[in-house]
């Protein structure tokens, strides 16, 4: 008995360290030059500067740098519908009258004949004094609108 339970504990750590190196989603990457990939590749982050992606036909994986990439349209092949995540500048004023610049990923969620509609998501860490928060973390939504000129 205490063989079996060892032998499905081995299987499963190995199919879920598999499972989290591997790159799980269809899609085809858009780079700044106008070349594009398609393959499989990792949902973007905000937080990292690589996109791991393994393209059609090869076995080998990829690091591709995030700042070559314009956008990345990944693929439901279930329902044949995509989702696509863009790589754009925001500028912003925070405490000051000087604009800053970041870039992060928006989705795009809808596109009309004069507007484009995008999501971004992002999270507040909260503000915490000692053993409690002043500000407690959340989660945030934010909506940008693209007009046509």
């Amino acid at each position: 008995m205490m063989l079996k339970i060892s032998k499905l504990l081995t299987v499963l750590v190995v199919t879920v360290s598999l499972n989290i190196k591997a790159q799980k989603f269809d899609a085809i990457l858009y780079f700044l030059d106008g070349s594009k990939k398609t393959g499989k590749a990792d949902m973007v982050s905000n937080e990292e500067t690589k996109l791991a992606f393994i393209e059609n036909g090869s076995k080998k994986k990829e690091k591709i740098k995030i700042n070559l990439l314009d956008k990345v349209e990944y693929i439901n092949l279930n329902n044949n519908q995509s989702v696509t995540a863009e790589l754009r500048e925001f500028i912003y004023y925070f405490l000051s009258d000087k604009p800053k610049s970041n870039y992060g990923w928006i989705r795009k969620i809808s596109t009309s004949e004069d507007i484009s509609t995008y999501v971004g998501y992002s999270y507040d860490a909260g503000v915490r004094n000692s053993y409690h928060y002043t500000v407690k973390p959340s989660e945030l939504y934010n909506f940008f609108f693209q007009y046509k000129n």
